[in-house]
């Protein structure tokens, strides 16, 4: 794998620095096509393609990164918990946004990408690394930014989509929007389903042949895995006069789910029998006002969340006894005031305000164990922006956090932007940040081994750069290439304790470096519309804290499940209505130990996955009908996301999408 993606590597290059201006080179005229998000010099932040969120709308955000971008999934089974990190840092790393406001967890620090459907947001952006700051503060890794948007074209619209697959599997959605031109209404409703008893070859548990001496590895299903997930949104948009607007979105979401055993397991059916029911509110208000040279927001949002984490087992005589009764309630409030002022066509300033408030009460009635806080949280920010003749573009951001009585040290941001060639074809980026991450609530007060004491992560980053855009004959290119340097200190992670129990400690540091690169080439072959899009990713995510806590022969060393390599390639043609797309994601090898022992127990092989979407559009005037064939695990693999978890092997997914 190595090889190929070097290959990419130096196409990449070639397509980037191949553009540069000689005296023979003649080009033809060129569409410039651009996703890239120019709010601040030096940041690169790019959306999801609308095809891809459109054919990808039954999956999760974990499914949906995990194959259409260059950030890290961690998945731990199919429906269960997983989360993204960002250039070899950790999931508390990474923030999600949904319409301007957090939904990362205040308890847990961290978000679980399987419980977030595609099918709810019209525009999902990436920023990785330093190009967060301009969005939230404490992602060290980056950001993802869920939005919804209202189409004022739109006097109605719906939308009927419904998917049956393997493992006794349902996803059905309805979406229905419209109204005028001072009123509109977006709804959407939605049920996922799954039985999810696939059955598995599991290689952590074997007989031996009296006559071979060969291993025999038992088939087994993959028992009490059953997932639901249902919920509503609902937006209501304003115009309010000629410069006013006020939105108001509501997303209401249930899920149940129980979490299956680990491949390891060797006891009976009726004992660790673990089951996690969440109920999420969530709600944004926003009012905003245009004026000639500014614009001002206000927002209010909140944010409520239950979770039930029950564990039992069946005694003889008794039934089945809860082991753990866990009942967690979450409560978050945020306030927001921002105003963006164009003193100029080359300079803007923006100042914003945010004053979030969190209280968590979780406890364990069977261990009679838990916490209840409170945190207050004061956020100011400052941008100023300038723009110096046509081709160079800077930002200066200053970002100053109060949590509780903890007064945070300040997060600069330093961008600048360079037009290498006049008519943009040509772009070099680079940016410089400190950047800090308060500890989750968690980290600091769960019992037992939270540590109130901990101090803040604080990382300093750099980044730098190189886009390109331009168009030879029919073939259209997109380019991005970068270089990142990341130097975290009081780097937060669990060890054990000599308590006996594991206990949350900062480490001394750990420094992510390496590249990431997208390509994108469109093309037409006769009739047929092909696209390319390659993400590729080389992380090296270094170990430097205590060797007295780690030992020597951790230091220095790739921490547990970043891969060094990683990448997908996607393959997309089109023609009269027919489409098939090929998707490939792999993985280099991963370690689960800090001192990255190859042992078969403690090592994670490479891993290449495949699939194939088949799909047929109808059209009946005003009226279309979509049908949707995916195949996932397409040469039907063997392979492993996370130590103990078992996969699916080769699987089916059969979509309408009915559009009036």
């Amino acid at each position: 794998m190595k090889q190929f993606w070097m290959i990419i590597l130096m196409l990449n290059a070639f397509f980037v620095f191949g553009q540069l201006p000689t005296d023979t080179l003649n080009l033809p005229e060129f569409e410039i096509i651009s996703s890239k998000n120019t709010a601040a010099a030096g940041t690169l932040s790019y959306k999801i393609d609308t095809l891809v969120l459109q054919s990808e709308a039954t999956v999760s955000l974990s499914d949906l990164l995990d194959i259409h971008s260059s950030v890290f999934v961690k998945n731990e089974g199919r429906g269960a918990l997983s989360t993204v990190s960002f250039r070899g840092t950790a999931a508390s790393h990474t923030d999600v946004l949904w319409n301007g406001i957090s939904i990362s967890s205040p308890m847990l620090g961290q978000v679980d990408f399987s419980l977030l459907p595609v099918f709810l947001s019209d525009d999902i952006s990436i920023s990785p690394g330093n190009s967060s700051i301009t969005e939230t503060s404490g992602a060290l890794g980056g950001s993802i930014q869920l939005d919804n948007q209202t189409d004022w074209s739109k006097h109605f619209g719906l939308n009927v989509l419904t998917g049956f697959g393997s493992y006794s599997t349902t996803n059905n959605f309805l979406h229905i929007q419209g109204g005028n031109r001072r009123l509109h209404l977006d709804t959407r409703i939605f049920f996922n389903y799954s039985k999810n008893d696939f059955l598995f070859k599991n290689k952590n548990i074997a007989d031996i042949d009296s006559l071979t001496g060969r291993y025999i590895y038992p088939v087994q299903k993959n028992k009490q895995a059953d997932y639901r997930l249902y919920g509503i949104q609902q937006q209501v948009e304003f115009r309010l006069g000629k410069n006013s607007l006020f939105k108001a979105i509501y997303w209401f979401q249930k899920s149940d789910r129980s979490l299956p055993r680990l491949n390891t397991y060797e006891g009976d059916d009726y004992s660790n029998i673990s089951r996690q029911a969440e109920t999420d509110h969530r709600s944004v208000l926003r009012y905003s006002h245009f004026g000639k040279n500014g614009k001002l927001n206000f927002q209010t949002a909140f944010v409520s969340q239950k979770l039930i984490y029950t564990l039992r087992n069946k005694i003889a005589g008794q039934g089945y006894q809860y082991a753990i009764f866990s009942n967690s309630q979450l409560f978050s409030l945020f306030n927001q005031i921002t105003y963006r002022f164009q003193l100029s066509e080359n300079t803007a300033f923006k100042a914003e305000y945010d004053f979030d408030f969190h209280h968590v009460n979780t406890f364990d009635s069977i261990g009679k164990i838990g916490y209840n806080r409170l945190q207050n949280e004061h956020r100011l920010l400052f941008s100023w922006r300038q723009k110096f003749g046509n081709r160079i573009s800077t930002a200066l951001l200053l970002r100053k956090n109060w949590i509780n009585n903890r007064n945070l040290p300040l997060v600069p941001f330093f961008g600048i932007s360079l037009k290498a060639l006049q008519n943009g074809r040509l772009n070099i980026r680079a940016n410089i940040a400190r950047n800090v991450h308060y500890p989750a609530l968690n980290d600091l007060y769960w019992y037992p081994g939270g540590n109130p004491n901990l101090k803040t992560e604080e990382g300093l980053a750099t980044e730098a750069g190189v886009d390109a855009q331009f168009k030879i004959a029919t073939i259209t290119f997109r380019s991005q290439l970068s270089l990142f340097y990341n130097n975290i200190t009081g780097w937060i992670i669990w060890l054990p304790a000599p308590q006996g129990y594991w206990q949350a400690q900062n480490i001394k540091k750990v420094v992510a470096k390496g590249l990431e690169m997208s390509l994108n080439i469109a093309f037409p072959i006769g009739k047929i519309k092909v696209k390319v899009l390659v993400n590729y990713s080389y992380t090296r995510s270094l170990n430097y804290g205590d060797p007295i806590v780690w030992g020597s022969n951790a230091i220095g060393k790739q921490l547990p499940y970043i891969p060094l390599y990683s990448g997908n390639m996607t393959i997309d043609l089109r023609y009269k209505g027919i489409s098939i797309n090929y998707i490939n994601n792999s993985y280099s090898e991963r370690f689960t130990t800090s001192t990255n022992e190859l042992q078969r127990r403690d090592w994670l092989y490479p891993y290449f996955m495949n699939n194939l979407y088949l799909s047929k559009l109808f059209v009946f005037g005003s009226t279309s009908l979509s049908l949707q064939l995916k195949i996932y695990n397409l040469l039907n693999e063997e392979y492993r996301s996370v130590l103990g978890r078992p996969m699916p092997r080769r699987n089916y997914l059969l979509t309408l999408l009915l559009k009036i």
